[in-house]
């Protein structure tokens, strides 16, 4: 299994991809999530982030407040922040 670093987005032929990957794993698709700040919003810290990596960002970009699992939509935090996830 890849880390997440070692991971890459897909943005062309993902039909043939993803049915290549689900007859490697037997049906399983393994999807990463991804780590959403908010820079208008107060972390709250119910998605059990470690203290340390609350910001991990940068102050700047604002808080981790959401985790993404499979998703097309774009996050966008007011011209900051444009997460593809």
């Amino acid at each position: 299994m890849n880390t997440v670093t070692q991971l890459t987005t897909v943005k062309a032929n993902t039909q043939s991809k993803v049915a290549a990957e689900l007859s490697r794993t037997g049906g399983l698709l393994r999807l990463a999530p991804t780590w959403v700040p908010r820079s208008f919003l107060q972390p709250g810290l119910r998605i059990k982030l470690h203290p340390d990596d609350t910001y991990a960002y940068g102050a700047h970009r604002g808080g981790i407040d959401e985790r993404w699992f499979a998703s097309t939509t774009e996050a966008r935090t007011k011209g900051v922040c444009r997460t593809r996830v």
